[in-house]
């Protein structure tokens, strides 16, 4: 019975001949991808000529830098669940590579199109070629090998129509991520039917079924341990993202009164403001889940690959399987007890596989009330020894602005649903640690990659996802620099995004860490929001603390692309939110 339920009607793709690029767009279509980030040129031409036809079913955004678009891609694919898709010509595929690496780290779903410019037939001369490896060119397929799940070099029409739907297939089974298709010219030309060899099928066929729930007897067991424990506590990564799996995480701490952790890829998968979070855990998180971690005795490690950064660089008076017991629950194998060997591994999706514990606690008969009660007053008193986002520095009325007053005051402006979109640098620090998040789903940063440019892209594809919702990027002046062409795009493709930088004129973090030593970290004193308002968006420069409030306020309620530049102060470094356990 259970196997009749899988079964899928197979069905052929076309029922007449088009040309390749229309059966590629028909295969996007049918994979449910309503979104396509990039820019025409080169071979590419060919599919956005299909796409022209396609406009009420497919979102081409235009970006003006190919680096935007990958970003956009992997946050579209993040948010939705849906392959994010880059599309654009050969040179695109070395700019696109920080969305792809990153969608590679963080599970994304993500497809990128583009092709060989090899100029075919003349593909084995130099002169006309390159992206196949003859002289003169480079290595396209090796590249992208190194940073996707997988690519394929599609080389015949009806091999790059079935490569597409193997991408799609890939990207989106098992762990999530990347997968990149190089049309050679040859491929994007003539046209396929259903007398096509070999044949092609609906695209349904390949889309992956359900994940299957973990091994039912390590999940009793794991329900078993878990009941048993006097100190137990989750800590939930970016998978629970990936899985949407909030409330199954919810439902399962107050079930087991377990204080809550996240990842620093994980923050965001639970309201910092619910009575067991606990904030960030690790290098730069908060000393409340630091000090709580060695206190448990059983730890359920959910969605995350445990990255030594999680863990203080793996000091073991932070985590230590020796004398604790873990739990780790991962849709990839290979993940589980990668950094730390778990006592019991369940694989399987994160959502499923929580469901799968809650049906077994409550067959246990968990008092799950006396529970919650016991692990509120564990946190409350260990957020009230330790402190809880109540730093000074968060009330401090100094000029130019602390980052941790520019926190509190974004804090305050923005709505529980807006999605808060994060940069590379200190500033990304100072908001892992001191931006309290208050529903989940609310909060991405690039924590795989960490690569600067990311917010501005990241709050449009958020958007774009999310259209009833507000989004805001918030950047260094360094970040700014290098994603501030993506505003163009905001007010192109008519996407109202409100940006916040921290402009202290460096690379923070580069100069903090260089102390007395500083060279190539400083820069000028620009006038960013002038910048911003010369271009079309709304800008405005604010120095005084008291002037914040207001100006995020206006910013987010404006019907357009707005800067809000703060000139914030260098006093403060990371160094201020690393855990002392980095170098114990």
């Amino acid at each position: 019975m259970a196997t009749a339920n899988l079964r899928r009607t197979i069905a052929p793709l076309l029922s007449e001949e088009v040309p390749t690029r229309e059966a590629i767009v028909r295969v996007l279509e049918q994979a449910g991808i309503d979104t396509i980030f990039g820019m025409p040129g080169g071979y590419m031409g060919i599919l956005y000529n299909a796409l022209y036809d396609h406009r009420d079913t497919i979102r081409c955004v235009l970006v003006r830098e190919e680096a935007r678009a990958g970003v956009m891609a992997e946050v579209y694919g993040r948010l939705t669940g849906k392959p994010g898709v880059a599309l654009g010509q050969a040179a695109f595929i070395a700019n696109v590579s920080m969305g792809a690496i990153e969608a590679h780290l963080s599970s994304s779903p993500m497809l990128i199109l583009t092709d060989l410019s090899d100029n075919a037939p003349f593909s084995q001369h130099g002169p006309y070629q390159s992206g196949a490896g003859e002289y003169g060119s480079w290595d396209a397929a090796r590249l992208f090998s190194a940073i996707t799940k997988m690519t394929v070099v599609a080389n015949s029409p009806s091999h790059a129509v079935q490569s597409t739907q193997l991408a799609i297939k890939h990207a989106l089974s098992g762990e999530p991520g990347p997968v990149a298709v190089l049309f050679h010219s040859h491929s994007l030309r003539g046209k396929v039917g259903p007398e096509t060899r070999p044949p092609l099928y609906a695209t349904e066929a390949y889309l992956p079924n359900p994940t299957p729930p973990a091994d039912p007897a390590a999940v009793d067991e794991s329900a078993r341990i878990l009941v048993g424990a006097e100190r137990p506590l989750i800590i939930a990564g970016n998978g629970v993202r990936v899985s949407r799996a909030w409330q199954e995480l919810i439902a399962l701490a107050q079930a087991l009164g377990a204080p809550v952790t996240t990842t620093g890829g994980g923050k965001g998968v639970f309201a910092e403001t619910h009575d067991l979070a606990l904030g960030v855990c690790g290098n730069f998180g908060t000393p409340v889940a630091n000090a709580e971690i060695p206190q448990a005795d059983v730890i359920l490690a959910v969605g995350s690959k445990l990255a030594a950064t999680d863990f203080a660089n793996e000091n073991p008076n932070l985590c230590d399987p020796r004398r604790q017991l873990l739990i780790q629950i991962d849709i990839e194998p290979k993940n589980a007890s990668w950094v730390f060997p778990a006592m019991i591994n369940l694989i399987g999706d994160a959502k499923t596989v929580m469901a799968q514990l809650l049906e077994a606690l409550n067959a246990r008969g968990v008092l799950a009330a006396q529970k919650m009660e016991l692990g509120r007053r564990r946190v409350h008193a260990a957020r009230q020894q330790h402190g809880y986002f109540n730093a000074p520095q968060l009330i401090s009325d100094a000029v130019p602005i602390l980052p941790q007053r520019a926190i509190r005051e974004i804090q305050r402006a923005v709505s529980n649903d807006t999605m808060v979109c994060c940069d590379a640098g200190e500033n990304r620090i100072f908001m892992a640690h001191y931006f309290q998040t208050r529903a989940p789903d609310t909060y991405l940063q690039p924590a795989g990659v960490g690569g600067m440019g990311y917010a501005i892209p990241a709050a449009m594809a958020a958007k774009l996802a999310y259209p009833r919702r507000p989004a805001l990027a918030v950047c260094g002046d360094g970040g700014f620099a290098i994603g501030m062409n993506g505003l163009m795009t905001a007010l192109d493709e008519n996407i109202p995004i409100t940006v916040v930088v921290f402009n202290n004129s460096a690379l923070g973090w580069v100069r903090h860490g260089q102390r007395e030593r500083n060279i190539a970290c400083d820069f000028g004193n620009f006038d960013y929001a002038a910048i911003a308002r010369s271009i079309g968006c709304d800008g405005v420069r604010v120095e005084h603390p008291g002037e914040l409030g207001p100006a995020l306020t206006k910013a987010l309620a404006a019907e357009k692309p707005s800067v809000v530049e703060v000139r914030t102060s260098l006093d403060e470094s990371f160094m201020r939110v690393t855990s002392p356990l980095v170098g114990g």
